[in-house]
């Protein structure tokens, strides 16, 4: 489980999984509306300056976000985070 401590909120991922093709996806609900970017690294010690952005969270439903990281596949491993832009 990822968390991240918010001023009010607290970022915590709710269900992930690797899909049939190599593809990892989770998903995580936050305040409706938000901005959310998702982040990796190979090294979770890494300052947040050096990890890659690699897009946007999708909002499903109000207040229900879902990422899909395509290149998980061609990575043997990787470490998540997300970015919340007010």
């Amino acid at each position: 489980m990822v968390k991240v401590k918010l001023a009010k909120d607290t970022l915590a991922i709710a269900s992930a999984a690797r899909l049939p093709a190599g593809a990892f996806q989770f998903s995580f609900p936050f305040t409706p509306g938000a901005t959310c970017t998702a982040l990796a690294a190979t090294n979770p010690a890494l300052p947040l300056t050096n990890w890659n952005e690699l897009g946007g969270a999708t909002e499903l439903s109000p207040g229900q976000f879902q990422f899909t990281d395509p290149e998980a596949a061609n990575r043997s491993q990787r470490f998540y985070g997300v970015r919340v832009t007010p």
